[in-house]
C-alpha cells in the first residue's frame, strides 16, 4: 500500500514537472556539417507569435544567437550545425487572440555521425507489391524551398547506393528491403554548397497483392460531339480488381489537359467516387460534369487516369463541335471531287498536247522495234477532177512538207513512191504491211463505180474475203466480179480494201481517215469505214492549216501517228 502511493506520488511529480505553466521538453541529436531547421512545434499556424532564446540569453535576435544559427520563418536554421552549436533552446509561442504562452524547451547535442540518428519517419512497405520511398519529407521539404541546385544521394545502413532520385520505386517489394536509409541531399543557397540529410526506417510487413487496374470507360482515345453553351458529362468506370481486397486505394481521377480537375473551378465539377463489386468483380466510377461546353474545352484532352503500385491505365476523351467531323468529310470530299473533275477536263481537252508533249520531253520513250519502214502508207483516189486533184495536192506537195520534212516521219505515198514495173497487187500488199499506220484521203468522188479497166483488174484480183469486209459479204460482191454491172457496191483505191482488212480483220494497222474538200456523204461509205468513223473520227483539212504546223489538225493527226524518232 505504502508502494502503491509513493509511486503515485512520483507520477504527479513527474506529471507537473513535465507541464507546469505549459513547459515542455525535448531532445535532439543532429549531424554535425548538416543543414538542420529546428522548428518549435510541426503544427503552427502562421499567425502564431514565436520567439526563441538560447542558454541565458531571453530574446530572439539573431545577434545573440550562435555564429552560424540563423532565424527564419518561425524556425531556427543551423548553416551548418557545429559542435559548439550544443546547448539549451527554449521556443516561447502563444496563438493570436489568447493570453496562455506556451515555452519549449530543446536540448541540442551536435554529433559527428556519418548517418544521421534523427528518425522522424517510419515507412512500412507491403510485401510482394511495387511501392516508393520519399526523401522529400519532413524537414528536407523545407531544404527544397531554399536551393536552386540539388544533388541527391542514398544510404542504406550507412552503406551508398547507386540511387539518385528524390523518390525510389521498390519493385516486389522483399523482406531484404527493410532497413535504415539515409538520402542525403546538397543543395546551394546563396552562392554556397550545403549537405542536408534525413534518416527513414523501413519495415516490410505481409499483404495481399493488389491487381493491375484497367479503364474500362473511356476507352484509349474516344471523340464526344458536343454543343457549346450545354452540359456534358463524362463517366469513367475502372476495374479495381476481384473480391473485396483493400490492401491498396486505387481510385480513379480526371485530368482537363494535364491538369487535375479538382483544380479547375471554373464550370467543371468532379464527383466523388462510387465503388460497387458485381460478381465478385470491384469496378469504381468517377463523373466529371462540364457545367457549360466552352470552347477552350474543345480539341484537348480529358482523361481518366488510375494507378497503383501494380500499373497504371487511362483512358481519353476528346470533345470536337458536331459539324467538325462532317465538315472535314465534306470538304475532303469536295476537294477530292474537284481535283478528279479538273483533272478529267483538263485530260479531255488537253489530251493531245499533253501526249504530243510526253513525247517530245519524256527521256523513256524508245522507237518501236517492229520491223516495219514506214511510219504510215497515205492512199488517195487519183484523177484529173477538181476534188480528185486537191487530195492529190494534199499527199504529194502537203502531207511530206509537213510530217516528213518538219516533224521526221517516213511516209510510203501512193503515186511517188511505187516502183515502176512492180506487180501492184503485191507491192500494195507488201507495202500496207510494212507500215504502222494507213491514212486514207476521202474526197467525195472516192466512192463511185471504177470507170478504168486497170482498177477493175485489180478489185477481180482481190480475194473474197478483202472485198466482204465492206459489206459483211463471204462472196466476191456481183460489181467486183461484173464490172459492167449496175450493183450497187462503193468503190476505192486497191490499198483501202487491203488496209481496211489488215486493220478489222488482222488487227494489225490503224487506220487514220483525212477529209480534203466537200464532206463526204456518210451513205457512201462501205460499213468498215463508217464504223472506223464512228469510233476515231475524220480529221478535216482546210487550205489555212498550211502554214501552221501546230494547227489544231496537224496535233489530231500526230496524236494518232507513231513515235517518231526525231523530229527536225
Amino acid at each position: 500500500m505504502i508502494h502503491t502511493v509513493s509511486f503515485q506520488l512520483m507520477l504527479i511529480l513527474i506529471l507537473f514537472s513535465q507541464t507546469e505553466g505549459d513547459h515542455k521538453t525535448k531532445q535532439l541529436e543532429i549531424t554535425a556539417g548538416h543543414v538542420f531547421p529546428l522548428e518549435c512545434d510541426q503544427f503552427l499556424q502562421e499567425d502564431t507569435e514565436v520567439s526563441w532564446s538560447w542558454g541565458q540569453k531571453q530574446n530572439s535576435d539573431e545577434h545573440n544567437l550562435p555564429a552560424g544559427v540563423r532565424l527564419r520563418n518561425q524556425s531556427l536554421w543551423f548553416f551548418p550545425a557545429q559542435p559548439s552549436h550544443s546547448g539549451n533552446y527554449s521556443c516561447n509561442f502563444r496563438h493570436k487572440g489568447r493570453k496562455e504562452e506556451t515555452v519549449v524547451n530543446i536540448v541540442i547535442s551536435v554529433a559527428n555521425r556519418t548517418c544521421p540518428s534523427v528518425k522522424r519517419f517510419s515507412f512500412r512497405l507491403t510485401k510482394g507489391i511495387n511501392q516508393f520511398l520519399n526523401c522529400n519529407c519532413g524537414h528536407i521539404s523545407k531544404i527544397l524551398n531554399l536551393g536552386a541546385d540539388f544533388r541527391v544521394t542514398w544510404m542504406k545502413d550507412c552503406s551508398p547506393l547507386p540511387w539518385k532520385e528524390f523518390i525510389h520505386q521498390f519493385l516486389s517489394v522483399n523482406e531484404s528491403d527493410g532497413g535504415e536509409y539515409t538520402c542525403l541531399v546538397n543543395f546551394t543557397h546563396e552562392r554556397n554548397w550545403y549537405t542536408a540529410a534525413q534518416t527513414l526506417t523501413v519495415s516490410v510487413v505481409p499483404g495481399s497483392v493488389p491487381q493491375n487496374p484497367a479503364v474500362v470507360k473511356p476507352h484509349q482515345q474516344e471523340t464526344h460531339t458536343v454543343k457549346l453553351g450545354v452540359r456534358h458529362e463524362l463517366n469513367c468506370r475502372v476495374f479495381v480488381g476481384l473480391g473485396e481486397d483493400d490492401s491498396e486505394p486505387t481510385i480513379p481521377f480526371w485530368l482537363v489537359n494535364g491538369i487535375y480537375s479538382e483544380d479547375i473551378a471554373e464550370s467543371i465539377v468532379t464527383g466523388d467516387v462510387n465503388c460497387t463489386t458485381v460478381d465478385n468483380t470491384k469496378y469504381c466510377e468517377r463523373k466529371l460534369t462540364i457545367l457549360e461546353v466552352q470552347t477552350k474545352f474543345l480539341h484537348i484532352p480529358f482523361m481518366c487516369f488510375i494507378t497503383n503500385s501494380k500499373d497504371t491505365s487511362n483512358g481519353t476523351v476528346t470533345l470536337v463541335p458536331p459539324s467538325q467531323s462532317e465538315l472535314y468529310c465534306g470538304v475532303g470530299l469536295l476537294v477530292a471531287y474537284t481535283v478528279v473533275v479538273l483533272g478529267l477536263l483538263v485530260f479531255h481537252f488537253f489530251k493531245v498536247d499533253l501526249v504530243l508533249a510526253y513525247r517530245k520531253l519524256s527521256p523513256c520513250l524508245k522507237t518501236l522495234s517492229d520491223g516495219k519502214l514506214y511510219d504510215a502508207y497515205v492512199s488517195y483516189l487519183h484523177g484529173s477532177d477538181q476534188s480528185k486533184c486537191s487530195a492529190t495536192a494534199f499527199a504529194l506537195d502537203v502531207l511530206p512538207e509537213v510530217l516528213e520534212d518538219h516533224f521526221g516521219y517516213k511516209l510510203f505515198i501512193s503515186g511517188r513512191d511505187d516502183l515502176p514495173g512492180a506487180a501492184v497487187p503485191d507491192v500494195i500488199a507488201e507495202t500496207v504491211g510494212k507500215s504502222r499506220r494507213l491514212i486514207i484521203i476521202l474526197t467525195s468522188q472516192a466512192f463511185t463505180k471504177p470507170t478504168n479497166s486497170a482498177m477493175v483488174g485489180l478489185l477481180q484480183e482481190m480475194s473474197a474475203e478483202h472485198v466482204s469486209i465492206n459489206n459483211n459479204k463471204t462472196a466476191i460482191d456481183p460489181a467486183v466480179s461484173c464490172p459492167a454491172g449496175t450493183y450497187g457496191l462503193s468503190w476505192g483505191p486497191y490499198e483501202w480494201w487491203m488496209g481496211l482488212y489488215d486493220a478489222l480483220v488482222k488487227e494489225g494497222l490503224q487506220v487514220i481517215l483525212v477529209q480534203v474538200g466537200a464532206k463526204v456523204d456518210d451513205a457512201q461509205l462501205p460499213e468498215s469505214l463508217r464504223y472506223i468513223c464512228c469510233t476515231q473520227g475524220v480529221l478535216h483539212w482546210k487550205q489555212e492549216y498550211l502554214t501552221k504546223p501546230d494547227a489544231k489538225f496537224w496535233k489530231q493527226l500526230r496524236y494518232r501517228m507513231p513515235l517518231v524518232k526525231k523530229a527536225k
